[in-house]
């Protein structure tokens, strides 16, 4: 017994394949050279504390989210394995929560946002159209499959309600909120907890339907 337990763990960890690794290294360096750029950028054009502007910049799920892809791709690119931060089911949510990034920013934000320079315009594009795209992309075709189950489901809540508590503390002190949808001065508690009930479902929702779909397809390979 305690042999097959070891060979199913072994088979649950398989290595993933070289061209997994390297399409998760592609997507880790560039949105981890967005996210450093769009930092040191604000910090020197704009003359901002750097402490200060970690605060600023994480004000937004954009940089959470890009972030989490980048930490979790760099992960799957350096270790090989479906484990730890690139555990099967944060595969899946980090999918799910840029995705989600990228639905929500180009049906409703995309209009209010004029980056000035090119350069910024690249960074926007990155975070806002190509991880929304490459990340969810690499996750149907190389994701090591048939790894989830309906339990999963809960780990793709962490990360958004862990943000929006952390906009709503700095909003408070701040007077100053990212998005007007989680705008507690303007809103009142009781919008704000529909929207951000109405968030947590899309999210959820998200992960359903990547649960579903690894319960009834694998990727070639």
């Amino acid at each position: 017994m305690a042999l097959a337990a070891l060979a199913l763990q072994a088979m649950k960890e398989e290595w993933l394949t070289g061209r997994s690794r390297a399409a998760a290294a592609a997507v880790a360096v560039l949105c981890g050279t967005a996210l450093v750029t769009q930092f040191g950028l604000n910090v020197i054009e704009r003359g901002r504390d750097p402490l200060d502007e970690v605060q600023r910049l994480y004000g937004w799920f954009t940089i959470w989210s890009n972030t989490a892809v980048a930490l979790i791709a760099g992960h799957v690119a350096l270790v090989g394995r479906a484990r730890g931060p690139a555990h099967p089911a944060l595969l899946a949510a980090s999918a799910a929560w840029i995705a989600v990034v990228g639905i929500v920013y180009n049906t409703l934000l995309a209009g209010l946002n004029h980056p000035p320079t090119m350069l910024r315009q690249a960074i926007d594009l990155i975070f806002h159209v190509f991880a929304p795209a490459a990340w969810p992309l690499w996750w149907l075709l190389l994701r090591p499959a048939a790894r989830l189950g309906w339990s999963h489901l809960w780990a793709v809540l962490p990360l958004p309600l862990a943000y929006c508590l952390f906009a709503l503390l700095v909003g408070a002190q701040t007077g100053s909120y990212p998005y007007y949808f989680i705008d507690a001065g303007k809103l009142g508690w009781v919008q704000l907890g529909i929207n951000i009930t109405g968030l947590a479902s899309l999210f959820a929702a998200g992960m359903a339907i990547a649960i579903w779909w690894d319960r009834r397809r694998s990727p070639r390979g």
